[in-house]
């Protein structure tokens, strides 16, 4: 103990001296919480599905044709042991059928009981989205692709349509693959 000084005035002495030679605490950071999803192109569209709804990314594999299936189903794909369909996205809502180049891929789904690939034009990565960027109302779209759009985000001056990979999965239509 210094002489002459009150224990309590050592104290304050330490703390005073403590705050003076301290460093500042590190600034609490506003994190933002980004939506993030799975960018790709069908029938000329800039879409992003929830990156939870997609499992796979595939190169386009050799199939096996179905005989008596929709035009827009493409046949079946043996992927480490697994059958599975691959279903043309395009051709789906009734567009032109999807005319394979090196970017075409296979998005890999499951919901449910449901387990699919889709060809889509490309793939166009990992997106993320800030939410006060999400658009709720979409205009001009087909009708035949609007039931599985669920909002959209502007970014960079381009809109990303919000694809449901979920609903696509339960739509009837889409079950129907038989002719």
């Amino acid at each position: 103990m210094t002489e002459g000084k009150h224990p309590v005035e050592l104290l304050l002495d330490i703390e005073r001296r403590s705050k003076h030679n301290a460093k500042g605490l590190p600034q609490q950071i506003e994190k933002k919480t980004l939506w993030s999803g799975i960018g790709f192109r069908a029938a000329g569209i800039n879409l992003v599905a929830p990156l939870s709804q997609v499992n796979e990314i595939l190169h386009y594999p050799k199939l096996t044709l179905v005989p008596g299936a929709q035009a827009w189903v493409k046949g079946l794909a043996n992927i480490r042991g697994t059958l599975l369909p691959i279903m043309d996205l395009q051709g789906y809502i009734g567009k032109d059928a999807i005319t394979l180049r090196s970017q075409s891929r296979i998005l890999v789904i499951r919901q449910g009981d449901l387990t699919t690939g889709l060809l889509v034009n490309e793939v166009l990565g990992l997106k993320h989205f800030e939410p006060e960027n999400r658009v709720v109302r979409v205009k001009k779209l087909d009708k035949a692709i609007k039931p599985y759009i669920h909002g959209a985000f502007l970014h960079e001056g381009q809109t990303w349509h919000v694809f449901d990979m979920a609903a696509l999965a339960q739509d009837p239509l889409f079950l129907r693959v038989a002719v």
